[in-house]
C-alpha cells in the first residue's frame, strides 16, 4: 500500500495544495490504492515539501517524479493511448500549469491582503485547531515570507495585479479553448493532464478568495462544468461543494 503525504483538505477540496491534489487525482485515475498521512512538518519530506509518498519503504518526493515512477513500477499509464503529438500537447499544458499558472494562484492567496487573512485563518484551523497562538503566528509569518519571496524570485510577483491577471487569464483561456466540449482534455478518457488541470483549475474556482483572475475564470462555463465532472467521477467520497 502506498502512503500519500499531503497537505490537509479544505474548501471542499481534497487538499489546500494544488500539487497534492494533482497527485491524488492521478492515483484515482490510475486506480492505485493508497493511504493518507497529513504531516505536521516536512522534516521527513525528501524534497522538503508535500506531496511525497512512501513506496515500498522508500520516501519519494515531487508529484511529477512520483507519477513517472509509478507509471514504470506499477505498469499503469493513463497516457498510453495518446499519440506523440498529444503527449507533447499534454506536457506543454502541464508545464504551463505547474510553472506559470500555479504562481498566479499562490499570488492570490499570499499577496492580496484580504485573501491572505482568509488563508492564514485556514492554516490556523488546519494546523493549530483554530487557536491563534505565538506558535501559529510564527508559522503563518514564515509561510507568508517564504512564499512571497518565491513569488518574487519566480518573477510573477514583480508585476502589478492587473498584469498578473492578464498573464494568468491567458492560461485559462487556452485551457478553455482546448477543452472545448470534450469530457476530458485529451478526449473521452482522463489522462495525466486531467489530474494536473483539475488540481489547478479547482483551486481557482472553489476557495473563497477574491481577485480579477477568479472573476474571469468563473466565466468559463466549460471549465466550471469540467471541475464538477471530475469531482463526481473521482472524488464522490469527499463532501465537495
Amino acid at each position: 500500500m502506498i502512503t500519500l503525504y499531503k497537505a490537509p483538505p479544505s474548501w471542499g477540496l481534497p487538499s489546500i495544495s494544488p500539487p497534492c491534489m494533482k497527485l491524488e487525482t492521478w492515483l484515482r485515475i490510475a486506480n492505485i490504492a493508497y493511504d493518507i498521512e497529513i504531516p505536521k512538518d516536512f522534516a521527513k519530506a525528501p524534497k522538503g515539501k508535500v506531496p511525497f509518498i512512501d513506496y515500498e519503504g522508500k520516501l519519494i518526493g515531487d508529484s511529477t517524479l512520483i507519477i513517472e515512477m509509478l507509471k514504470e513500477k506499477e505498469g499503469i499509464d493513463p497516457d498510453r493511448d495518446l499519440t506523440s503529438t498529444e503527449k507533447a500537447i499534454s506536457l506543454a499544458f502541464r508545464r504551463m500549469l505547474k510553472e506559470n499558472t500555479y504562481w498566479g494562484e499562490v499570488y492570490i492567496r499570499i499577496n492580496i491582503e484580504e485573501n491572505w487573512q482568509l488563508f492564514k485563518q485556514t492554516l490556523t484551523n488546519l494546523y493549530f485547531a483554530g487557536s491563534s497562538t505565538p506558535e501559529s503566528e510564527e508559522f503563518s509569518q514564515q509561510v507568508q515570507k517564504s512564499i512571497s519571496n518565491q513569488i518574487y524570485g519566480q518573477g510573477i510577483g514583480r508585476h502589478s495585479e492587473k498584469e498578473i491577471c492578464e498573464i494568468i487569464n491567458a492560461d485559462f483561456q487556452a485551457l478553455s479553448d482546448y477543452l472545448a466540449e470534450k469530457p476530458f482534455f485529451m478526449g473521452d478518457k482522463p489522462t495525466t493532464l486531467d489530474a494536473t488541470a483539475y488540481g489547478y483549475i479547482a483551486h481557482i474556482i472553489l476557495p473563497p478568495f477574491k481577485s480579477m483572475i477568479i472573476d474571469r475564470v468563473s466565466q468559463f462555463k466549460n471549465l466550471c462544468q469540467y471541475c464538477q465532472r471530475m469531482k463526481q467521477e473521482f472524488f464522490h467520497d469527499y463532501l465537495l461543494s
